[in-house]
């Protein structure tokens, strides 16, 4: 097992406290106020509670990409194709509604993909496709309730009357949003590489090496519901450059302090009406995708980090100001958290935070956790 250094200490201590904080002392009031069923004081908090989600969501979300960056030390590469660096220079990719459809080669891509985000400016409004154990995550669960991330079960039959009504719902109540998807499904861990191999031998495919086959299902049914609601799709392709070679980073790897050395972002953007309309056809087209994907993974990792041709750097904002202004709130809201704790007295705090613990697991087993009300209550 993986030892757990003071730096990783410190990160996830960071985590849980600013995530408390947010959780129990913002997003749960503005949530309770926003939820009572009476119209005129909902039509007035709501659209409040939205736009505070949002907040707390860029404010969370930037700090632990800032913690990535200046205490693991990553270095963060954005880089895009022709059609990508053209929308960077003209100014449209900031705050896009897009698709982004990605490589998964670790369980922690969802996360360290927040730095791309930030820099992109949709972090505020970015929804994740996840998988459903991850919402019941005491703290970091509850707050991807709030922000309206997709939690799938992977029973196909549930996800897709889930699916069918809560994308929709995203679409009606959150117009600016972004989606991030992972198509293979899961990550590309030993045990799922022999398993695509399999899956490759069984259906004459060529056995691949640093990606699996997409999973055609999910994005055959997700893109469609979305169409009439992008700017753009973007094909996100993740090269890592490993604490040491092949040291494929986990959540362990948070807390030993072994991430990776640096972390490539190249995008492919694709005009929407590109995109066939046909099943079928979708599915042919991210078979595609993922072929060109596994080629360009193949050359970085076999050829001393070779990048995609026609691959150049996005000029992106320099986050020294934004990380600057993130610590300093969390540093504010930490010194006045405490501050509260203590003027409302010890035995007061505990059962504060009893009260928010059993609220938050009883919404989440017995009612589909806070998203699941609010696609009833918004």
């Amino acid at each position: 097992m993986a030892k757990v250094t003071p730096l990783g200490a410190g990160f996830l201590a960071t985590l849980v406290v600013t995530g408390w904080l947010g959780v129990s002392l913002v997003l749960t009031p503005f949530f309770l106020v926003a939820v009572i069923p009476l119209p005129p004081v909902a039509r007035v908090v709501q659209p409040i509670y939205r736009r505070v989600t949002h907040v707390v969501q860029y404010l969370w979300m930037t700090n632990v990409a800032l913690m990535l960056e200046n205490v693991y030390g990553i270095r963060i590469e954005i880089l895009g194709d022709v059609a990508t660096q053209a929308a960077a220079t003209a100014g449209t990719m900031n705050g896009e509604r897009a698709l982004w459809i990605s490589n998964h080669r670790t369980r922690i891509d969802w996360m360290l993909a927040w730095s791309m985000a930030v820099r992109l400016q949709v972090l505020d409004r970015l929804k994740i496709i996840l998988k459903a154990p991850l919402r019941k995550i005491p703290i970091f669960g509850w707050a991807m309730q709030h922000f309206l991330f997709i939690f799938l079960n992977r029973r196909w039959a549930d996800d897709q009357v889930m699916l069918k009504e809560y994308l929709p719902f995203l679409c009606e109540k959150e117009k600016g949003a972004s989606f991030l998807i992972f198509p293979e499904g899961t990550d590309l861990s030993d045990q799922n590489l022999v398993k695509s191999e399999a899956f490759a031998e069984k259906n004459g495919l060529e056995k691949r090496q640093y990606s699996l086959y997409p999973r055609t299902t999910g994005w055959t049914f997700i893109f469609p519901q979305l169409r009439a609601n992008l700017d753009a799709v973007y094909d996100i392709t993740m090269f890592y450059v490993d604490y040491t070679p092949n040291e494929r980073p986990s959540e362990l790897s948070l807390l030993s302090g072994r991430m990776p050395r640096t972390l490539y972002f190249y995008l492919e953007r694709i005009k929407v009406s590109e995109l066939p309309s046909e099943e079928k056809e979708l599915s042919t087209w991210v078979e595609t995708r993922f072929t060109q994907k596994e080629a360009h993974l193949k050359a970085f990792y076999e050829e001393n980090g070779k990048l995609p041709d026609g691959a150049a750097p996005l000029s992106t904002p320099d986050m020294t100001r934004p990380f600057a202004l993130v610590v300093a709130f969390w540093g504010i809201f930490f010194l006045l958290g405490c501050q509260w704790a203590w003027s409302w007295g010890i035995i007061s705090s505990l059962i504060f935070g009893v009260l928010i613990i059993f609220g938050y697991g009883v919404a989440t087993i017995f009612f589909g956790g806070i998203d699941g009300i609010l696609r009833k209550t918004l």
